[in-house]
C-alpha cells in the first residue's frame, strides 16, 4: 500500500482513490500524474543525513512503487531555527552551519536564520529515466558572490533495479563521497562541514546497486565545486577530479543491520593556501569571501579518503565517520608569509562518533542525539591546531509534515577556512541553544 499524503485540507477534500499498477494510489487535485509525498521530500532534501545516498534512494523508490512511471512528485520544504549563542571571546563564535560574519561582533547573539526552504522535483519517464531538481533558498550564503535562490542540483538517472544494477547519473549533485552525516536536527558534523562535496559544473556517475552492497564511481571537471571539490587543474575537463565509493550492508537479523563504506576523493580545496569559498573569490584572489593572498602561494594535489560504519536497530541507531587528507594542507602546514613548513606538521582529518535513540515524549515519536567530532587542522601548540564540537539534540516529529527540533551545541575552538592562520584562536569556547521546525510536503 501506498499513500501520497496532502498538505491542506482543500488537496484532500478534492484527491480521490485509484488503483495503478499493483498498489492503491491516494492523487492530489493535481491529478494522477503529479503527486505530492513529504517522505519523498524529507529524504531528498534533507540536510542532515542521506546527503550521498539520492540515487540509490530514487532507484530503490522506484523498484518499490514509491515513485511510479509517467509522475511527476512535486515536495517543499522549509528548515529554520532561532539561534541564542554566547562566546568568551567577542565576534568569535565557532558554530558550523553559519558563517563567521553572521553571529555578530560581541559576546553574545540571537538571531533566527532560515537554513534552507524551497521545492523539489522529481520526475520519472518510463521505466528507466528518473530526474531530479533542487531549488533553495537560504540566509547562509556569500552574499556578494552568490544568489541566496540556487538551484542546487538538477540531474537525471538511467537505471532500472527490476532488470540490471547498473545505473548512470549526469548533472549538478553532492558527490558520492563519504556519508557527511549527523543524527541531530541542524548542526552539521565537522565531517559535513568540512568535506561535503557538492558540484557546481555537472559530474557523471556510474554505479552498480545490489541487494547489500553498491560501488559508485565519478568523473567531474577540475573547476571549484559549490562544496570540497577543487582540482590544480581548474580548467580540466570531466575526469579531471573524480571519486570512488564501495558500500556494504550486513543484515544481523531483528531489524538489525551494519552499514559500512570507504570513499577516496582525488582532489580538493585543501590543495592550496588560498582559502577562498567561491570561484568568484579565487578569481579576485583577495576578499571579501577570502583572505588576504598568501605572499607565497603553495599548490599541490591533496585528496580526501573516507570511511564510515553505521549500526542500526529499531530502538538505537550509532555511527563513526573519519575523513583524512592525503596530504598536509598547505594553509596549515606552511607560513603564509615566508612559505616554510612548520614542525610538526599533521594531516588534514576528522572524527564524528554519534548516536540516537527512538523514544515518545508528549506523545509524539521523539529522536536523541548526542553527536561528537573532532578535527585535526595544523601542527600542535598552534592557535589553528585542533577543534571540537559536542551537540546534544531533541526531535520531535509532530505530523509527517513537522518535526520540532531543540539543540545544544558547544565548540571548542576557532578555525574559520578564510584567513586561519590570520585569526584562528584555539581557546574560545562558545554555547549555542538552538529551537526550530522542519516542514515538508
Amino acid at each position: 500500500m501506498k499513500t501520497i499524503l496532502l498538505t491542506t485540507a482543500a488537496l484532500a477534500a478534492a484527491s480521490g482513490a485509484a488503483s495503478a499498477q499493483d498498489h492503491d494510489v491516494e492523487y492530489t487535485a493535481l491529478g494522477r500524474h503529479i503527486r505530492v509525498d513529504p517522505a519523498l521530500t524529507s529524504q531528498l532534501a534533507d540536510t542532515q543525513e542521506g546527503l550521498t545516498q539520492d540515487v540509490a534512494f530514487l532507484l530503490r523508490a522506484r523498484q518499490s512503487g514509491q515513485i511510479d512511471p509517467d509522475t511527476l512528485t512535486l515536495g517543499g520544504f522549509f528548515k529554520g531555527a532561532y539561534f541564542h549563542e554566547t562566546t568568551d571571546t567577542a565576534g568569535k563564535f565557532p558554530i558550523l552551519n553559519r558563517f563567521p560574519d553572521q553571529h555578530g561582533s560581541g559576546e553574545e547573539n540571537s538571531d533566527f536564520v532560515i537554513n534552507a526552504a524551497g521545492l523539489t522535483f522529481t520526475g520519472a519517464v518510463g521505466g528507466w529515466l528518473t530526474g531530479f531538481v533542487h531549488t533553495e533558498y537560504s540566509e547562509v550564503t556569500f552574499t556578494r558572490d552568490q544568489n541566496q535562490f540556487q538551484t542546487r542540483e538538477y540531474y537525471a538517472v538511467l537505471g532500472n533495479l527490476d532488470v540490471f544494477g547498473g545505473y548512470l547519473a549526469y548533472g549538478r549533485k553532492t558527490i558520492d563521497f563519504g556519508e557527511q552525516f549527523g543524527y541531530n536536527p541542524f548542526t552539521h558534523s565537522i565531517n559535513q562541514h568540512f568535506f561535503w562535496a557538492l558540484a557546481d559544473e555537472p559530474v557523471l556517475e556510474l554505479g552498480y546497486i545490489a541487494d547489500t552492497w553498491r560501488v559508485s564511481a565519478t568523473a567531474a571537471t577540475g573547476e571549484r565545486m559549490l562544496r570540497t571539490g577543487y582540482s590544480t587543474d581548474r580548467d580540466g575537463g570531466l575526469g579531471t577530479n573524480f571519486a570512488l565509493k564501495a558500500e556494504r550492508r550486513f543484515d544481523l537479523g531483528d531489524d538489525r543491520a551494519l552499514r559500512v563504506s570507504a570513499s577516496y576523493l582525488h582532489d580538493t580545496i585543501y590543495n592550496n593556501n588560498f582559502t577562498a569559498h567561491t570561484v568568484q573569490a579565487v578569481d579576485r584572489f583577495s576578499p571579501p569571501n577570502a583572505p588576504r593572498p598568501p605572499l607565497v602561494y603553495i599548490e599541490y594535489r591533496t585528496g580526501l579518503w573516507d570511511i564510515a560504519a553505521e549500526y542500526t536497530t529499531p530502538r538505537y541507531d550509532f555511527a563513526v565517520e573519519y575523513t583524512r587528507s592525503t596530504d598536509v594542507w598547505s594553509a596549515t602546514g606552511f607560513d603564509t608569509d615566508t612559505g616554510a613548513a612548520f614542525d610538526g606538521n599533521r594531516h588534514l582529518d576528522a572524527l564524528t562518533v554519534m548516536g540516537r535513540y527512538r523514544t515518545e515524549f508528549l506523545g509524539h515519536d521523539t529522536d536523541l542525539s548526542a553527536v561528537f567530532s573532532h578535527t585535526t587542522l595544523g601542527p600542535d601548540n598552534t592557535e589553528f591546531d585542533e577543534a571540537f564540537q559536542h551537540v546534544l539534540g531533541l526531535e520531535m516529529h509532530l505530523t509527517p509534515q513537522l518535526d520540532l527540533g531543540v539543540e545544544y551545541v558547544f565548540n571548542d575552538g576557532f578555525q574559520p577556512f578564510v584567513g586561519i592562520q590570520d585569526v584562528s584562536l584555539s581557546g574560545v569556547q562558545s554555547n549555542v541553544g538552538i529551537v526550530g521546525i522542519k516542514a515538508r510536503f
